[in-house]
């Protein structure tokens, strides 16, 4: 989970109250923060769902509520836009969604600077998946002459000073050279042009999402800062805007938005009105276990720093926060309600429902196949259920593979076992042969049957690797442990692909292809770059 560093007297700082260490340990805890003090401060270890939590603002804006210092709505005054940026059309198949805003009367203190720097690095590594989904750049605002563009360049279209250099550099020459471009140049591969955002002198404002640069950097003297976010996901955009800016105001500093000229359209960002959403009485009490009647759900949401709508019988209507970017169902909601109950107060009670449980069978039949493989002095595997889907192609061309992979590695479930173990053969390749490897995992393949169209199915496969790795022990590997489940089978030659034709054999139950064993092909060791002899079975446990 990520980390938030800040110090105790930052904290009394921001509250202007003092709490004593345990009580504030303790509310901390409660928002699902742990703290853990050391000589530096306190590392605060936060919720991955709450990007507004990133900051030490934002921890003691929560802070606030619970500790019943301010509660309900917190107010963002949003002074109308001075600023214009204009986005050129080439950006729409490249990065083609921007958001921006500026903050005013800003007094930047080394606890200030230090706030700003860590909410920006944690709000890139999590919420904006490592600036691939947005990106974020803070300039000094004085160093600028709007209005702002937004556009793109050829790689070596246009020089500037990169940020902590000296030497102005061309956008390719910074992917090669600079260290950031080194870290995110992978971001603007394949691209034959690059974003920039540039003022109306010519200034670059930065390369995104790679780096700023050095012209317009934030100061000790910065007065007032111009913020963007770019990215591929509008929503994550406008939302690490709103997290960010609303956060900084919490120091007292003034907002003010920006007018976004994009396709004939205009549109001020942030948007920083609360959202309305209903919460029904009746499904916070089922779901919760209280009887808590509207106006006690109302008083807790505003300890959460909810605004209250409307309060009827049956329902209350909240304002959520701008800064609440996580809040997408009622249940959501729900689970703040109980926050705010404490969960230490809610009491266990015993289902009305008496039941005895007991291991599933497949889980006792896993049990005895794995004491059995590590008897026969393999290691065991625990390996990810994803895989590329060119890997999970080579021994089965059905696959199932995902929408929308973070990527190619992780692009299809595993259809075998065996792309998994060829994995991890190749990675141990440094250690003496021979070694025998084994996994017991949960596969999916195609079921026309079934609701989903596919179906889930517990294997067992086993790897041998080195001069012993022959179709004859793997093949006495594989009946051992059929012989071992008591499981009556016969054994049919076989040619699946992946294997060295005359050295594979199937094994048959009842009429049903249940497994096989034998020798992977050269060839297909060659591609996993595996330089010994490897055999290997597989057992369809499910189907047995």
């Amino acid at each position: 989970m990520p980390t938030v560093n800040t110090t105790y007297e930052e904290i009394s700082r921001l509250l202007k109250k003092e709490i004593p260490k345990p009580e504030l340990v303790e509310r901390l805890a409660l928002l699902g923060i742990e703290s853990e003090e050391s000589e530096e401060g306190l590392k605060l270890e936060v919720p991955h769902n709450r990007p507004d939590l990133l900051s030490v603002e934002g921890i003691v804006r929560a802070l606030k509520g619970v500790l019943g210092i301010k509660t309900g709505l917190p107010q963002y005054p949003l002074r109308k836009p001075k600023i214009e940026v204009v986005v050129d059309p080439s950006t729409s198949t490249v990065r083609p969604h921007i958001a921006c805003g500026v903050i005013r009367d800003v007094k930047l203190d080394e606890e200030t600077v230090a706030s700003l720097m860590q909410v920006q690095e944690k709000l890139h590594a999590t919420y904006c998946r490592k600036r691939k989904k947005a990106s974020i750049g803070v300039y000094d605002l004085d160093t600028l002459q709007p209005p702002i563009t937004y556009t793109t360049v050829d790689p070596e279209g246009i020089k500037f000073v990169p940020l902590e250099y000296t030497q102005a550099l061309t956008p390719a020459e910074i992917l090669r050279q600079h260290p950031k471009g080194v870290e995110y140049a992978h971001l603007l591969e394949g691209l034959s042009r690059y974003p920039v955002l540039i003022d109306s002198k010519g200034t670059v404002l930065s390369l995104p999402p790679i780096v700023n640069s050095e012209d317009t950097k934030v100061s000790a003297n910065t007065k007032a800062l111009f913020i963007d976010v770019t990215g591929l996901d509008r929503r994550v955009v406008e939302s690490a805007l709103k997290v960010l800016m609303t956060s900084l105001a919490e120091r007292g500093f003034v907002l003010e938005g920006v007018r976004i000229k994009q396709r004939k359209k205009t549109r001020v960002t942030p948007q920083l009105k609360p959202v309305r959403k209903a919460l029904a009485v009746k499904n916070t009490n089922q779901m919760l276990g209280l009887t808590l009647n509207a106006r006690q759900i109302a008083q807790l949401a505003k300890k959460m720093r909810y605004g209250i709508a409307r309060v009827t019988d049956t329902h209350v209507d909240l304002l959520v926060p701008p800064y609440r970017v996580d809040i997408l169902h009622e249940v959501d909601l729900i689970e703040d309600i109980a926050i705010a109950y404490g969960y230490d107060k809610l009491e266990p009670t015993i289902p009305p429902v008496c039941t005895i449980g007991s291991a599933a069978e497949i889980e006792k039949m896993s049990t005895k196949i794995r004491l059995t493989m590590i008897g026969l002095g393999f290691t065991e595997l625990m390996t990810y259920s994803l895989i590329s889907t060119k890997k999970a192609q080579l021994f089965n061309k059905e696959v199932v593979e995902i929408a929308n992979p973070v990527s190619e590695e992780y692009s299809a479930v595993r259809n075998s076992l065996i792309p998994s173990l060829l994995d991890a053969v190749f990675k141990n390749q440094q250690y003496p042969t021979p070694q025998k490897l084994f996994e017991i995992g949960d596969i999916v393949v195609f079921d026309e049957a079934d609701e989903t169209k596919t179906r889930t199915v517990r294997c067992v496969a086993g790897a041998i690797v080195g001069k012993s790795a022959t179709f004859t022990n793997v093949r006495s590997v594989a009946e051992a442990v059929l012989r071992e489940l008591g499981i009556p089978f016969q054994t049919v030659a076989a040619n699946p692909e992946g294997f060295i034709e005359g050295r594979c054999v199937s094994f048959i139950h009842e009429q049903e292809v249940v497994g096989k064993a034998g020798e992977i092909h050269p060839e297909m060791l060659e591609l996993y770059r595996i330089e010994n002899p490897v055999a290997v079975f597989e057992l369809v446990l499910g189907t047995i």
